[in-house]
């Protein structure tokens, strides 16, 4: 039972891997491509955010220092010493992994750097990982890297597509990663660090180990996406990779999508991305961080389990909204944008699933009894 929501993620990242064959054959805007490529870097930041900080219950700002070691190695093995964007993303991933390994290792030695410390710690690691960078002519020297010279496999139609599938790929190993952990011993062991560290280690759980394992595994996935995303940006400079911006998105999708399920910095990254993009086409991209940072003090009031946790209980009217939503805009609203649909279409489900319990078990009876909270298809997640 557990692993029908995994199985469904799969069978969506199947689709999803037509998508630039339908791009071809229909002709419609590459942008499509672009917008879901940010979908699937986001949700591989946040999952890999989440398999530590998520699980274990400890916030780090580190998550900058690792996407970044991914961004400047690919851009210097790339145009530096001419390496293709597959053989530079491994070591891309190792490095990123290297460095959240040292860092935790240290960390989590010293008994002392626990809570606020923690996190202080790890905030003091992204931003010193910009100076770093900034200050060291082989890395960056304040010049930045523009990466010109990146080809791509003959197989695909553009450098575009190539990144779609590469970013796909990478979100589809990091959720896999995220929900085998949740399912594991590691797993169990993290979410007992998460409920009380002491009385975790006073049962027998190696946390120490722990923490450090899932801590890396963080920093790699961190560092393969960055890597990737390298090549999206173009145009590496300190400024642009090195911004609390990653570490900050990273943690407000997970939290907002639910930290207790590898499926919440999915839908959370859904949600921020879909709202972000939208806002920003239409000319509103100064209140992006308002309205994005007013959704999530909402979630927070009102699902505290975040939108995974409430969607569990009402998936099956939830599914049904949707699509009603979704087709009442196609009629009424032709020729639509298909990512203002989406995102009108998730945010309707939004206000479904912030109805109170109370709300929502007297609407759920009166529309349809077989609708009632915690029945139904939501059973399966």
């Amino acid at each position: 039972m557990r692993w029908k929501p995994l199985l469904a993620a799969l069978g969506t990242a199947a689709l999803l891997a037509a998508i630039p064959l339908l791009q071809r054959a229909l002709g419609f805007s590459v942008y499509y491509l672009v917008f879901l490529y940010f979908i699937f870097f986001w949700v591989a930041q946040a999952t890999s955010w989440n398999l530590f900080s998520g699980y274990a219950g400890m916030f780090s700002f580190g998550q900058v220092a690792f996407l970044g070691t991914g961004v400047y190695t690919v851009a210097i093995l790339i145009m530096r010493y001419g390496w293709s964007l597959p053989a530079a993303l491994p070591v891309a991933a190792a490095l990123a992994g290297l460095l959240a390994f040292t860092v935790g290792w240290i960390v989590f030695r010293l008994r002392s750097l626990r809570g606020e410390l923690f996190s202080l710690f790890t905030l003091v690691v992204g931003i010193g990982g910009g100076y770093v960078a900034n200050s060291t002519p082989w890395i960056d020297g304040g010049q930045g890297i523009a990466l010109t010279r990146v080809g791509y496999p003959a197989l695909f139609e553009s450098m575009t597509e190539y990144l779609y599938y590469l970013g796909l790929g990478t979100a589809v190993l990091a959720v896999s990663v995220a929900a085998a952990i949740q399912y594991s011993r590691l797993g169990r062991g993290l979410f007992a660090i998460h409920d009380d560290e002491r009385v975790a280690e006073g049962l027998g759980v190696p946390t120490f180990r722990y923490k450090l394992t899932a801590f890396t595994i963080n920093g790699l996935l961190a560092g393969l996406s960055g890597g990737i995303h390298a090549v999206q940006m173009n145009y590496v400079a300190v400024d642009s990779v090195f911004t609390l911006h990653f570490s900050l998105y990273a943690i407000l999708m997970s939290v907002l999508g639910g930290t207790r399920h590898w499926m919440g910095p999915i839908l959370g990254a859904l949600v921020i991305h879909s709202l972000s993009d939208r806002l920003a086409s239409a000319g509103f991209s100064e209140l992006q961080q308002v309205i994005t940072g007013s959704t999530l003090v909402i979630i927070i009031l009102f699902m505290r389990d975040g939108i995974y946790g409430r969607l569990r209980d009402r998936l099956q009217p939830t599914l049904v909204l949707m699509a009603v939503t979704a087709l009442v805009q196609w009629l009424a609203l032709r020729p639509v944008d298909g990512l203002t649909l989406l995102t009108i279409t998730v945010f309707v489900a939004l206000a479904m699933l912030l109805l109170p319990p109370a709300v929502y078990d007297r609407v759920a009876a009166a529309w349809r009894p077989r609708f009632s909270s915690g029945s139904g298809m939501g059973s399966a997640l």
